[in-house]
């Protein structure tokens, strides 16, 4: 009997001393981590992009700029909820700037840049037909295109910079990339008044960019050549849509107008871009006390911009070992072709690439008033930080 009862206790110590020794055992693998676990793939892409800078300098005569700021910041999320339907939003981090809103809020706050939803009703390969459509928030006519030759972190392009449009308003928009890489045809509809504002009238802006990729199948330099002529024709509501004093409500449009022609060269080691772009409004002017309408004045405006991102040692071999690039940009911008008044915007700098994604700027931004011009003479030194990811 009591041989009997030793015997069980001695099979059943034999049974458990194999699991303690495994569990004594730190070095041994735990079963549930032999095979690595995969994380779950977000239904969505993400994407963002970050512009920080450092400034010294400032209008004359009071030159006392010297902050750290965060410019921008951009969140993009893309998504697919269903067969050749995608969205898109972008999330834009900016400073509340306005004066008059600082008792409400002085800081930086987030705001929609893009938000649509675009329907890809022709497919096709890199070098084929396509064609979509998009409705929401999306790029205006030619802001995005110039923006793939210059660096949005260090300055908007010329055209926005100077009040012919955003870059971004609520309409829709047609794509039509041409086959054989010879381009594509960008058409929008938007209510004008851009992404930072509400609707403002029922008046509508038509737009319509050609860009022309004509070299892009040969090789060299000039392959990377885009010609963009480009027009949109716009109206907006009267500074007297409602009456004012002795001046009656005028319901009638007013001209908005702008064209343009815009031609890039891009390849690795540099980026060049020229723009021509001339805007036509119409200028109301009443003394509310005794006119019964306002006087309008045609005026038309001028912007010449060029601007190179250029690194001069890829030329010398084909890896630098410093990548460094040179900055510079022109504008002159003219209020008035019938007058004298103009500015001058130049910026140059030095630009070094800490990876692919990342870059460091140090770059003299200055304005001058030229002929009796109005507009603000400033000399700013900047050190800009542009992060993508």
């Amino acid at each position: 009997m009591h041989l009997h009862r030793r015997l069980r206790r001695l099979s059943a110590l034999a049974v458990a001393l194999p699991s303690l020794a495994s569990a004594q055992d730190s070095t041994r693998t735990r079963p549930d981590t032999d095979q690595p676990r995969l994380a779950p793939t977000p239904p969505f892409e993400f994407s963002g992009i970050v512009f920080l800078n450092y400034q010294y300098g400032g209008a004359r005569g009071n030159r006392s700029v010297n902050r750290f700021e965060a410019e921008r910041a951009y969140l993009t999320f893309r998504a697919w909820p269903g067969d050749r339907f995608g969205v898109r939003i972008t999330a834009d981090l900016y400073q509340q700037r306005d004066t008059t809103r600082d008792q409400y809020y002085r800081g930086w706050g987030f705001r929609a840049k893009y938000a649509y939803g675009q329907y890809d009703f022709i497919r096709g390969a890199a070098d084929a037909l396509r064609a979509n459509v998009r409705l929401g928030m999306l790029p205006t006519i030619v802001v995005d295109q110039e923006e793939q030759y210059w660096q949005r972190g260090l300055s908007s392009v010329a055209v926005e910079q100077n009040g012919f449009f955003q870059s971004s308003d609520l309409g829709a928009a047609a794509t039509v990339t041409l086959p054989s890489k010879l381009g594509e045809i960008y058409a929008t509809i938007t209510n004008g008044s851009g992404y930072s504002s509400r609707e403002t009238d029922r008046f509508k802006d038509y737009a319509l960019r050609l860009t022309l990729t004509p070299l892009a199948n040969g090789i060299g330099f000039l392959k990377g050549l885009a010609i963009s002529p480009w027009y949109s024709k716009g109206n907006r509501a009267s500074d007297f849509a409602r009456r004012r004093g002795t001046v009656l409500a005028i319901d009638d449009a007013l001209e908005k107008n702008r064209a343009g022609v815009f031609a890039g060269i891009r390849d690795s080691r540099i980026a060049l871009g020229a723009h021509f772009a001339q805007r036509w409004d119409v200028v109301e002017a009443a003394d509310t006390t005794r006119d019964i309408e306002p006087t309008g004045t045609h005026r038309t405006g001028r912007v010449i911009s060029l601007h190179t991102t250029a690194q001069p040692l890829a030329y010398l071999s084909s890896q630098p070992t410093l990548p460094i690039a040179i900055v510079l940009r022109y504008d002159r911008i003219t209020p008035d072709v019938d007058r004298a008044p103009y500015a001058r915007n130049t910026i140059a700098g030095l630009q070094w690439a800490l990876n692919r994604r990342t870059t460091v700027t140090f770059d003299y931004q200055n304005q001058t008033p030229k002929n009796g011009s109005t507009a603000t003479d400033t000399k700013v030194y900047f050190l800009h930080l542009i992060a993508a990811f």
